[in-house]
């Protein structure tokens, strides 16, 4: 049964809300602040529930309702939000469209049109589900970020049509992979998948590779030869990297499209191809427009469909699967045995920006893959370049001032402010990217943090939990069990030698 939460402090708008979810079979949960909403969330979750819906009103007596949507959009399900207020106004429906919400209403509510929209949500998840579950097939686009379902989900609506499809998104995000799920679970799937890539194409000839061309038409063509688009009759035309189409050749290219009738170089009649066009560019067509590098109308009929491919830095989520998912791949490829990443690399994958997005990982994981001897894949065997920006990001405080002396933190007995300061992540820790498109949640950079104090902890006092625990004001029992939590206790330690899983920094040189 799915599930429904409403967080608002008007009994009206929670009673009318369980009327139209109840009739809809949600089961309703009601909460009239956030803190009441939070109590939800957090049972929910380590109960392992999750949730289809949140309602969310603006207002609320202890908080800003839009400042938890990135919450609770992350939370367990990854519920739609609808955002519900008293107060509207274009600044806060902005905001909140902005950040994710799926409508904005304005109370009073009227009951049908609460029905209504929690209807359209209803239907909209259920065909996300059938992506999901796989009966969408996407071959080699791992992963269930909610980014990447957004993508996956526009994707499936645009393998339904016959419309012309715009691809984008930065270099390495797989435009290609998602240009090859939407031909093979489209209607034309049957017919061919004819691929050009816009940048291997030399100018005097891109018309004679796409229109095909007669015999004689020019030096060297000593036979006549059938054209792409011919090629892909029946089936799907990929355009890679149209923003690369030579400007002379936009004009023709689009009379082609249109029509869907073209004439083969050095030849008199005209021949038809009846193909579907899907096209992928990483570059900004509409700048490139305003500057005469590429046509309007081109490109508005390139746009009968829009789907951005999100940058990997968007779904970090995604990072355990893919990483796996390419080390079996080279395993297999090569013929080594298997081989798997520890958490400290998926940790250190998780806080790389990305710059090469999916593609740079999967060389990444080769590169360990084929560099680690034994079946566990360490930070040491990522390539150098990953490793010498992860240390700068980490060691990089600009304008940061601890003071001449060491003295020891307030909130890390034992240690020294330096030391204390190194465990907390900072804005100059995180990389510019990752800031700006995929910030930590609170709770990931508590238990990161937690974490990081406990392996400087340990260190510190060389293994010795007694000590440790008494620098830390906490009991030796309740140290093990952190350090079983975050995984740095070594398996059957019950003794105050116990030390990390990972060496010192004293070990390996630092």
């Amino acid at each position: 049964m799915p599930r429904l939460l409403v967080i608002d402090d008007e009994n009206l708008i929670r009673m009318l809300t369980r009327e139209a979810g109840e009739a809809l079979g949600y089961e309703v949960l009601s909460a009239s602040s956030l803190r009441e909403g939070r109590a939800l969330l957090d049972a929910d979750a380590a109960a392992g529930r999750s949730l289809d819906l949140v309602l969310l009103d603006v207002m609320l007596p202890d908080g800003d309702g839009l400042a938890e949507m990135d919450r609770l959009t992350k939370g367990p399900g990854h519920p739609d939000v609808i955002v519900i207020t008293g107060h509207g106004n274009a600044a806060a429906a902005e905001a909140a469209l902005s950040a994710g919400a799926w409508d904005y209403l304005v109370k009073p509510l009227r009951l049908r049109e609460l029905s209504r929209i929690i209807g359209e949500v209803a239907q909209w998840r259920q065909t996300r589900s059938t992506v999901q579950d796989g009966q969408f097939r996407r071959p080699d686009i791992i992963g269930n970020s909610p980014a990447l379902m957004d993508a996956l989900l526009e994707l499936q609506e645009a393998a339904s049509s016959s419309v012309n499809v715009l691809i984008t998104g930065e270099t390495g995000t797989g435009k290609d992979l998602f240009a090859n799920a939407l031909h093979l679970n489209s209607s034309r799937s049957a017919g061919p998948f004819i691929t050009v890539d816009c940048t291997s194409m030399p100018d005097s000839l891109v018309e004679a590779h796409l229109f095909g061309h007669a015999r004689g038409a020019f030096t060297g063509a000593d036979r006549a030869r059938e054209g792409l688009l011919a090629a892909a009759d029946q089936g799907t035309l990929f355009l890679d990297e149209v923003g690369e189409l030579p400007l002379p050749a936009q004009g023709s290219f689009l009379r082609a499209l249109e029509q869907h009738r073209f004439r083969p170089v050095g030849e008199v009649r005209e021949s038809a191809s009846d193909f579907r066009l899907v096209a992928a560019t990483n570059r900004n067509l509409d700048d490139m427009a305003d500057m005469d590098l590429f046509r309007s109308d081109l490109r508005f009929r390139l746009r009968g469909m829009h789907i951005h491919v999100p940058p990997l830095r968007r779904r970090l989520e995604d990072i355990p699967a893919l990483a796996s998912h390419f080390i079996e791949n080279c395993c297999r490829r090569n013929g080594f045995p298997p081989k798997e990443a520890g958490q400290d690399v998926l940790d250190m994958l998780s806080i790389y920006p990305w710059p090469g997005n999916v593609r740079e990982l999967k060389h990444a994981m080769e590169r360990a893959c084929a560099a680690s001897g034994s079946g566990r894949i360490l930070a040491r065997h990522l390539p150098t370049e990953i490793r010498i920006s992860l240390a700068k990001s980490r060691l990089s405080f600009p304008g940061a001032s601890f003071g001449d002396a060491p003295s020891s933190s307030p909130s890390h007995p034992g240690l020294t402010s330096h030391e204390a300061g190194d465990l907390l992540p900072s804005p100059q820790q995180i990389p510019h990217q990752a800031r700006q498109d995929s910030f930590p949640t609170l709770r990931e950079s508590r238990a990161r943090a937690d974490a990081e104090y406990l392996e400087a902890l340990l260190a510190r006092f060389r293994g010795d939990v007694r000590r440790a625990a008494s620098a830390a004001g906490i009991s030796r029992g309740h140290l093990y069990e952190l350090l079983k939590k975050h995984g740095l206790a070594r398996d059957g330690a019950d003794s105050p030698d116990c030390s990390m899983n990972r060496p010192s920094p004293s070990a390996s040189g630092h």
